[in-house]
This record gives structure tokens, C-alpha cells and sequence, in this order.
């Protein structure tokens, strides 16, 4: 659905726009146009209209946070081609998602679930899988950018390889590990004209998008101060940063220890 200026306008318009009929009219608009599914309000809000063929993308490293941003990928307008990881384990989560509980399958879907295939065979038709090093997948032609979810000391070298091989960027936050780097990226996007994206999510997000808007209209005053809290909720035994090792070395018991059997015998049946 294509927007029209009126439409764009609602999405980053003036305080009355924004409290009024035509931000519900604008809503009822890509609902209508099928946009809210898969992420779309947010693409719809910020002006993208559908394309016909999506940008072909591979992923690097899927481990947890790659495999997080598999999960926020809009197959509307992004189709994953390629994967490229050095433990079996993420390349088999990257498929068949994340079973350590329900808000990490939410969180990590995998690309069955995201792309509806029905089996990692049938994936695999679509996906290649690169287990030795990230060159290869670099050299596929038919891939138009990467995603680098690597750890953060890999993050220029990654990113300056993909560039130079003519591939957009999107590396995972930070962008780099010094300045230096950092620098030394953005001159290498400039040179090759391409697309240097780094993943701050808060820029992208409709929600924080709405709150600085909120400021420019007037809306809370003149603002003298902000306090920002960010709340994971990891409380004893049940920290987020330490996740128990796949295949039980972290002894548990009790309800933990069936959680686990259960999680096992899931990823089980999916392997036959």
C-alpha cells in the first residue's frame, strides 16, 4: 500500500493530527492494507510502502542476539538467504527457534516459524548455511546486505569485509569497539555508497519516535530534566546473562530439572 502525503503527514504530524480523527482514520488504513501484521504498523508509520522483492539478507552469527533480530525481521520486506555461525547449536536454533521458555520462542522464533516452512529441510531450500567462516556467504552475489550479530570486537572487521564486498550493513549494537573503527566504517559506507546501519532499536521504535515528537509539539512544557530507568527483572536464580548450558552441565532438580527433559524431548521430535 502506497501512503499518500496526508497519510505520511498523520504519522509525524502536528499535536492536533496526532490526537485526532485522522491518526484513527490513518490506523484503519493499514490495517486495511494488511501492514499491521508482521511488524508492518512501524513500516506503514514511517512512510515505507510493500515492495514487490524483498532485499535478500544474510545473517552472521546467530547466536542470541542474532537470533533475536531474526525474529524482528519483516518477511514483507526482507527475505533471510543465508546464515553463517560456528556452533551447531545456533544454526539449529536459527531454524527451529529458542526453547528455554516461552518468552525466548517469542523472542527467537527461528526462520520455520518466521517464514512458515514446515521442516528445516524445507528451510534449507531457502537458507544456506555457512559453518566455516562468513566468506563465503559474502561472495554470494544474490545477497544484497548482512546482518552482523558477532561479538563486538569482530564487529568492524565483519562489517568492512561485507562493504567491500558490496554488501549493506546492519551490524548488531555497539557499532564498533573504538572510534577508530567506527570512523573507519562510515568512510568505507561513503566510498561505496552503502548503507552502514547499526542496531539501535530505540531509533526505529514507533513508541520512542511518538515521545520525542511529544517534545517538539510542546505537548510536556519546557523539559529541564529526564530520568530513564531500563528494568530487566533478572532476580536470583533466574538472571537472564546466565543461561544454563545446553545439554544440563548446570546441575538442577525438581521443577527445573522436568523443564528441561520437556525442552529436550520438544527439540527431539522436531530433529525426526
Amino acid at each position: 500500500m502506497n501512503l499518500t502525503p496526508e497519510e505520511k503527514e498523520v504519522g509525524r504530524g502536528n499535536y492536533f493530527d496526532a490526537i485526532g480523527v485522522r491518526r484513527r482514520d490513518f490506523l484503519k488504513s493499514v490495517a486495511a492494507g494488511g501492514l499491521v501484521s508482521g511488524g508492518g504498523l512501524g513500516a506503514a508509520y514511517f512512510g515505507y510502502s510493500t515492495v514487490d522483492d524483498p532485499v535478500r539478507i544474510g545473517v552472521i552469527g546467530t547466536g542470541d542476539e542474532g537470533s533475536v533480530l531474526i525474529g524482528a525481521l519483516n518477511p514483507a520486506y526482507c527475505q533471510v538467504v543465508a546464515i553463517s555461525d560456528l556452533r551447531e547449536f545456533n544454526i539449529h536454533r536459527a531454524f527451529h527457534g529458542d526453547y528455554a521458555s516461552p518468552a525466548a520462542m517469542a523472542a527467537r522464533p527461528g526462520l520455520m516459524r518466521k517464514y512458515n516452512w514446515k521442516t528445516e529441510a524445507e528451510a534449507r531450500q531457502h537458507v544456506n548455511v555457512y559453518k566455516d567462516g562468513y566468506a563465503e556467504l559474502l561472495a554470494d552475489p544474490e545477497i544484497e546486505a548482512v546482518i552482523i550479530a558477532v561479538p563486538l570486537h569482530l564487529h568492524a572487521q565483519v562489517a568492512i569485509d561485507a562493504m567491500l564486498a558490496g554488501k549493506h550493513v546492519l551490524t548488531e549494537k555497539l557499532m564498533a569497539k573504538t572510534v577508530a573503527e567506527c570512523k573507519l566504517m562510515g568512510r568505507i559506507a561513503k566510498e561505496k555508497n552503502l548503507y552502514l546501519a547499526t542496531g539501535h532499536q530505540r531509533h526505529y521504535s514507533v513508541l520512542y519516535d511518538n515521545a520525542v515528537n511529544l517534545i517538539k509539539w510542546g505537548v510536556l512544557g519546557e523539559l529541564h530534566h529526564i530520568r530513564a530507568q531500563w528494568h530487566r527483572g533478572n532476580l536470583p536464580g533466574r538472571d537472564s546473562w546466565q543461561m544454563p548450558l545446553p545439554g544440563g552441565e548446570i546441575p538442577i532438580g525438581g521443577q527445573e530439572k522436568d523443564r528441561f527433559n520437556k525442552i529436550a524431548s520438544g527439540i527431539k521430535s522436531l530433529e525426526r
